[in-house]
């Protein structure tokens, strides 16, 4: 029969670890690529969605990944 070992507090924080690294990278992708190409503006610096200022929510679930996996490794 089908036992609940599968979901056990070491694979939730797998599988949050997960989710957060995958959205942290897409959000810094998408930011970077495409987060000045919408404005009415036009920007002179080719490189200003690449910063720190721009990323910080995209590098905070990344650390908040790191963080889940460093816990499923303790646990």
């Amino acid at each position: 029969m089908f036992t609940l070992n599968a979901i056990e507090p070491r694979m939730i924080l797998v599988f949050a670890g997960a989710a957060l690294m995958f959205g942290g990278v897409l959000f810094t992708a998408f930011k970077a690529n495409w987060g000045a190409h919408f404005k009415v503006r036009q920007r002179t610096d080719s490189a200003s969605g690449l910063s720190v200022r721009a990323n910080w929510p995209g590098l905070v679930m990344l650390a908040a990944a790191v963080v889940c996996f460093l816990g499923a490794a303790a646990v």
